[in-house]
């Protein structure tokens, strides 16, 4: 068998693999990685299955009345919850007690893991925020030190439960923390009152439902809370957060686009706001620390009314200097009231729609890549991913859109924590672009780098320009580096449809707004499930259960045609050594020159 072999293969023929001017020791992400990230998209898959189709008793009757949609929304919400509570009693130990006493319980990794598949928002905030610190140090183990896909599917023993409980003050099945979980905890944007909102209420103003509302039971504030006004004031408190703490820069302020790190521009950009006339000290300040610090908030936030819409007016004007993407990244982060950064909501639905596509391509069946030659999958999406890097080193302005199985291991890479950071080539911000703008682009640019077509699930690619054809011809006579000649496993085809799941509708539809962040989460994600399948998969359903679409529904992604022909591989992209390895695979399949 394939697996065998690699295994017997000596140290030195282990391959590595040109990534821009660079060569690897080997590859970036392991296959047993890949399968170990698999198993865990199968337990959240299952996950989400029992939640949307109701199948556990546990499940409270009011949210068993629910549409599956928002009950799922309703799930995620009490999940990000857990998760917070989790990383708030986090303490920094071992690995193997952190694996007997503190790794989470599913629901928790599934919000933890949407996170980390935010690399630029989750490095910037373990950095940024207090409760992350102890997280920060266990990245190391979420997927290099622990079979994660294997944990997670585990019956959890009686001490682990024992400390989860007391570490949350919630029971460690999710099913069985919906009985105690029914409200949230939070401050009032004023008096900082600690009110108790319920997650769900008869008037759907609860807090996990769209049109939230509250009233703050203190006789002298009575302020009605909304998402907006805490955000206000979860703004307001970073701005005037001391620079001797943690929290030295504002949220979103950190990265460039290209994920280049730049601590004196973060540094820079707060200074700018709180020197501006919209958020510098209007009243002399007190000796007291705290107490100034407390004056500062209050006078902030009653300067603009506790208005949302207001202060992103005022930050607009008092960062008019900066890039339009520097405000609406920071605009970004401060959009609600949770500690972190991103809307995890959001993230989670996002790979939800991800995983129901690796779920349809049937590489979530357990042991599927134990039969016959099915590994060669797995590899061939492995020797993908690092092209797909090579590529993007070398056109540092093209924003790449990966495909289902280049972005299974980009996913796998990013779950590594601060070591993708360093091993990545490519733009860590690609969820922030709208994607299927630049499908086209890496269509073209893969083709004419490595001259073999980039999509072979049916839809078609890029026309070629005649510049491109006369450039092929050239290319033959003065030669190229050393490729793989290849044919795809059929299994595969499907795989290399374009990823849509970050994709970014029109903000003029009401949809997904530009940092990807659904106005509509439930109706947006039905389009981008539909977008994100394979084309004949697409059709076919569509013949049984959609009526046809109005043609602007489609704009902006791959068109609606098949081609006639199947596309073999071609010569694959940069892979040095692999030829010793590849002549043992099927033959069928692989074809070496």
């Amino acid at each position: 068998m394939q697996n065998q072999v690699i295994k017997q293969t000596p140290r030195q023929q282990i391959p590595s693999f040109e990534i821009g001017s660079q060569k690897t020791p080997g590859p970036l992400v392991s296959i047993a990685q890949v399968k170990g990230h698999l198993r865990l998209l199968r337990a959240f898959h299952n996950l989400r299955v029992i939640v949307e189709e109701c199948k556990d008793h546990r499940i409270p009757t009011f949210a068993a009345q629910m549409d599956r949609d928002s009950r799922w929304m309703w799930f995620i919400t009490l999940a990000i919850d857990r998760f917070e509570r989790w990383v708030k009693s986090l303490t920094f130990v071992p690995l193997e007690k952190f694996i007997n006493k503190q790794f989470p319980p599913i629901d928790v990794w599934m919000v933890w893991h949407a996170y980390l598949l935010n690399p630029c928002w989750y490095e910037e905030d373990c950095e940024r925020l207090l409760i992350l610190q102890q997280l920060r140090l266990l990245n190391v183990f979420v997927v290099s030190s622990i079979d994660v896909g294997k944990l997670a599917r585990n019956q959890p023993s009686a001490s682990r439960m024992a400390a989860w409980h007391k570490q949350t003050g919630s029971f460690f099945d999710p099913f069985d923390a919906m009985e105690e979980l029914t409200h949230k905890q939070m401050e009032c944007p004023r008096c900082r009152t600690r009110v108790f909102v319920p997650f769900v209420n008869d008037n759907g103003t609860g807090y996990s439902e769209q049109q939230f509302s509250a009233m703050c039971p203190l006789p002298g504030c009575r302020l009605k809370i909304t998402k907006g006004n805490l955000a206000v004031a979860k703004f307001v408190r970073d701005l005037t957060e001391s620079e001797d703490g943690s929290e030295n820069f504002m949220a979103g302020s950190l990265f460039f686009g290209n994920g280049k790190r730049d601590p004196r521009r973060a540094k820079a950009i707060k200074d700018q706001l709180t020197q501006s006339s919209q958020f510098c000290r209007k009243s002399p300040q007190s000796s007291n620390q705290r107490i100034a610090r407390l004056d500062w908030e209050k006078e902030n936030k009653e300067s603009i009314g506790y208005s949302w819409p207001l202060l992103k007016d005022a930050i607009v004007v008092a960062l008019r200097d900066q890039p339009e993407a520097t405000r609406t990244r920071i605009l970004s982060a401060y959009e609600d009231d949770s500690p972190f950064s991103i809307n995890l909501i959001s993230a989670v639905l996002r790979q939800g729609i991800f995983t129901k596509r690796i779920d349809e391509l049937g590489w979530l069946k357990p042991g599927i890549f134990k039969e016959g030659n099915k590994l060669q999958l797995l590899e061939h999406a492995l020797l993908r991913y690092h092209c797909f890097l090579d590529l993007a080193a070398a056109s540092p302005n093209l924003i790449s859109v990966p495909t289902l199985d280049i972005d299974l291991i980009w996913h796998s890479h990013q779950l590594m924590g601060g070591r993708y950071g360093v091993d990545s080539c490519s733009p860590l911000t690609i969820e922030e672009a709208i994607l299927s703008r630049a499908l086209d682009d890496t269509c073209r640019a893969w083709q004419s780098r490595f001259h073999i077509p980039y999509m072979q699930c049916g839809c078609p690619a890029p026309d070629k320009t005649l510049f491109e054809r006369l450039m092929r011809v050239l290319r033959q006579y003065t030669g190229t580096r050393t490729r793989l000649q290849a044919s795809l496993h059929p299994d595969h085809l499907p795989a290399t449809h374009p990823s849509l799941h970050n994709a970014v509708l029109d903000p003029e539809r009401g949809a997904f707004g530009t940092f990807g962040k659904p106005a509509h989460p439930q109706r947006d994600e039905k389009d981008l499930v539909r977008l994100s399948l394979p084309l004949g998969v697409r059709k076919k359903r569509s013949r049984k259960t959609d009526p046809e679409l109005p043609p602007q529904l489609e704009e902006g992604f791959v068109s609606e045609k098949m081609t006639e022909e199947p596309v073999s591989l071609g010569p694959a992209p940069p892979y040095v050594g692999y030829e010793s390895d590849a002549r043992r695979m099927d033959t069928r399949y692989v074809h070496v020159i």
